[in-house]
């Protein structure tokens, strides 16, 4: 799966009156856990004009603090039905869950972005948020996850 970056959203609250009636609401199963998703209108219609299909990883970084980040990426292709890294959500947009950390915590020794990689995660639906929301307002995409009680 190729994916080109096209932005990242840390913590950008995605009010309730975003989610109006021609929004999209459902669920999905995303590495073995039911998340609820909800899609605002103008995310489905930037959606709709798009001509590859958007990924949308929500990523839980472990290091020396614990955070929480929306990465959205072209995909060049849609991705293999076999592929169970990512689920599909609607026509055009994708979902992925990756626990990461650095590889080490020492600040001083990093150059720019620490480097991360992929925690080999057991039970990755005990870390898989509950629900996710998604927005697209001034040619950017926003997304927003949380936990039963951060609702």
């Amino acid at each position: 799966m190729t994916a080109t970056t096209l932005g990242l959203s840390i913590g950008e609250a995605i009010p309730d009156r975003r989610l109006s009636a021609n929004a999209h609401s459902g669920t999905l199963l995303l590495r073995g856990k039911r998340l609820r998703i909800d899609v605002s209108e103008s995310a489905v219609e930037a959606l709709s004009n798009r001509d590859t299909p958007l990924l949308v990883e929500l990523e839980l970084y472990f290091s020396c603090l614990v955070r929480k980040q929306v990465r959205f990426s072209e995909l060049k292709a849609e991705p293999d039905t076999n592929d169970d890294t990512c689920t599909r959500v609607m026509r055009g947009l994708y979902a992925s869950f990756r626990a990461v950390t650095t590889a080490h915590c020492r600040i001083d020794e990093t150059d720019g972005k620490p480097p991360v990689e992929t925690l080999p995660v057991k039970k990755p639906d005990l870390f898989v948020p509950d629900w996710l929301k998604l927005d697209y307002r001034a040619g950017r995409w926003l997304g927003e996850y949380g936990f039963k009680n951060d609702l």
